[in-house]
């Protein structure tokens, strides 16, 4: 299923770049999953939660809150399905160009 995004034409020439920046954080913060890095999870999950919604992306921000704050409880186990989760959702972004 496709998640459609509505970003704004103004920003559309910064999207490529922006796509593959939120890619390479979600591979890294899915190998410091696997490596148990708990600071760097906590780390990488709070950079994608600030930058997701200024851009458009409110449930990729919204996810990686989430996944912040299990990270914080200590719920590893949670903020692994989370960042599974994320993934799945990352991959049927489809981005809707909107003029406002």
């Amino acid at each position: 299923m496709k998640h459609k995004v509505l970003v704004k034409n103004k920003i559309k020439k910064y999207m490529p770049q922006f796509m593959e920046n939120a890619q390479k954080d979600i591979n890294l913060l899915t190998q410091a999953a696997i490596d148990n890095n708990i600071e760097e999870m906590e780390i990488i999950s709070h950079s994608i939660k600030g930058y997701g919604k200024p851009f458009g992306f409110i449930e990729l921000g919204n996810l990686a809150a989430k996944i912040n704050t299990a990270i914080k409880a200590g719920k590893n186990d949670d903020a692994e399905l989370l960042i599974q989760e994320l993934n799945d959702y990352f991959s049927q972004i489809e981005i809707v160009y909107i003029d406002v």
